[in-house]
């Protein structure tokens, strides 16, 4: 998510809302918002439901437990999904090129 905070502007000029999930404990993520503010709004899946009817959850593999991996979603105006990003692992994440692209033509189609 730092990586997104650090480059909003890039995707707000795109069009682009930018929204992060968090499959975790809620006053945890309360907690690290109040000593880390972040510029766009986080939303909190305790429960993991979410992340669940993503198919972002693990529950167990090599690397985490009952974990969401790191994804990317990107919809259009009407809400449909347009981009999906699964990662494989923690430290996967789609290129900011590949999620620009797709955010121009989204915008593109829009005008």
């Amino acid at each position: 998510m730092v990586h997104i905070q650090e480059n909003l502007e890039e995707f707000t000029s795109r069009g682009a809302y930018v929204v992060g999930i968090v499959a975790q404990n809620y006053q945890k993520v309360r907690e690290f918002l109040k000593a880390n503010p972040i510029p766009f709004p986080i939303l909190v899946d305790q429960e993991r439901k979410v992340a669940r009817d993503y198919g972002v959850l693990v529950r167990l593999n090599f690397e985490s437990v009952n974990i969401a991996r790191p994804a990317h979603f990107i919809l259009d105006a009407r809400g449909i999904i347009r981009y999906i990003f699964i990662s494989s692992r923690q430290t996967e994440f789609p290129s900011d090129q590949e999620l620009y692209q797709v955010l121009e033509e989204l915008k593109d189609k829009s005008e």
